[in-house]
């Protein structure tokens, strides 16, 4: 996804990170080195600024950390389930286990979003025995403020304390994440708790998507009235963040929705029963000035397949891919070079599902994908196609013969 860095890969699963989430661990840093360690270590104030930035950017390291293990529990869960996994991606917001797949029964959607706070619940306990160990090895104490706003640890030495005071932060973030999520807003782990719930008693999937949206957006809109009471009462920074966090639970609720209801009009559809056959296609060996003369100046279409002679498929040849070329080179290069060299577009097969189509359509940013069968190309599916597909069976079938449990299938 743009704007997304890979790192790697965590028990096989794409591990990401967003550019927006360097700015959270800044931030992050920032209020802890400022407030809550030096708030926490009053005795060791001499060690200045960066002392408390280094333990700042440890805790929040340490947060997102805690973020990543409570997604892998809900992939974990999904992979058991037969749901696999596209890629894990941490934000400025938390992070999210991008699912290759809904679940497909009540009880494995209730399984899989209850699995993130499970975890979370084992770093709590983890790193609350962590505390416990290091206070009682120590001689630390813990004495509360005379405000009753918060504790501070007294009596050990610098590091000692600050070890105690990151570990207490982590058990406490753990347990304010594992609250926010238990909200029954949907899209947060409550939320999907709450559809799998009502999905179980009613069967109908469409239907208790739509409830527990509906919930999520109440609350959305719950965070807006916060983030401006609390941006009136001087707190900008608190207050944009809860605008700014609800503005993203709505999107993501609205979403739902409508992937739902997607999912629901695709159902039993495979590829093939949308498959344009016998697409136009651009020879390997035809020059680029030839495809820019036949092609791209007398037809409608911004990307083509790029076929050998015994129709083994090469690539996708995009108008950018074109642009990216200069005039005086269009001579001397064929469109089999430049689509080979170019950016790899995802190919479906016959049998795959629609709705992954889509999905992968969505993922690429590609209006055309290539159908293959043995490394040739047997036809495209086409973007317009599949919305036109929907479009169509919303206008035929009745709401209520495709809400239905997706148990059945």
């Amino acid at each position: 996804m743009q704007g997304d860095i890979y790192l790697g890969r965590v028990l096989g699963i794409p591990f990401r990170v967003h550019w927006s989430w360097f700015v959270a661990v800044l931030l992050i840093a920032w209020t802890l080195a400022d407030h809550y360690f030096p708030q926490m270590l009053p005795e060791h104030g001499e060690a200045g600024r960066g002392w408390f930035w280094m333990w700042g950017v440890a805790a929040a390291l340490g947060l997102f950390v805690s973020v990543l293990l409570h997604e892998l529990g809900h992939a974990l869960a999904a992979r058991f389930y037969g749901i696999a996994t596209r890629g894990i991606r941490l934000f400025i917001f938390g992070g999210v286990a991008e699912l290759g797949g809904e679940p497909r029964r009540p009880i494995h959607e209730i399984v899989i979003a209850v699995a993130g706070p499970a975890v979370s619940v084992l770093l709590i306990l983890v790193f609350s025995f962590a505390v416990s160990l290091v206070v009682l090895g120590s001689g630390l104490t813990f004495v509360a403020l005379e405000d009753g706003s918060g504790w501070q640890l007294l009596g050990g030495s610098r590091w000692v304390s600050a070890v105690a005071a990151l570990f207490y932060y982590l058990a406490m973030i753990n347990t304010v994440l594992v609250l926010f999520n238990l909200i029954p807003a949907f899209p947060l782990d409550g939320g999907r708790v709450l559809r799998g719930v009502v999905w179980l008693v009613s069967g109908d999937y469409l239907g208790s998507t739509r409830l527990a949206a509906m919930v999520g957006i109440g609350f959305s809109w719950l965070l807006f009235v916060g983030g401006f009471f609390l941006a009136m009462l001087g707190h900008f920074l608190a207050g944009l963040w809860f605008f700014f966090l609800g503005m993203f639970l709505q999107n993501a609720a609205t979403s739902s929705v409508a992937y739902a209801q997607m999912q629901q009009l695709l159902r039993g559809v495979r590829v093939v029963d949308i498959l344009c056959r016998d697409p136009i296609v651009m020879p390997a060996g035809l020059t680029v000035r030839e495809a820019v003369e036949l092609f791209f100046l007398r037809r409608p279409y911004k990307a083509y397949p790029v076929v050998q002679a015994d129709g083994r498929f090469v690539g996708m040849l995009n108008l950018a891919d074109v642009q990216q070329v200069e005039p005086a080179q269009w001579e001397q290069t064929t469109v089999g070079e430049l689509a080979a060299r170019g950016e790899r577009v995802p190919a479906v097969r016959l049998d795959e599902p629609a709705i992954r189509a889509l999905h992968k359509l969505a993922e690429s940013g590609q209006s055309r994908l290539p159908v293959l069968e043995n490394g040739h190309l047997v036809g495209l599916v086409c973007r317009r196609d599949l919305m036109n597909y929907m479009e169509i069976r919303a206008g035929l079938i009745a709401p209520r013969e495709w809400a239905v449990s997706r148990a059945e299938e």
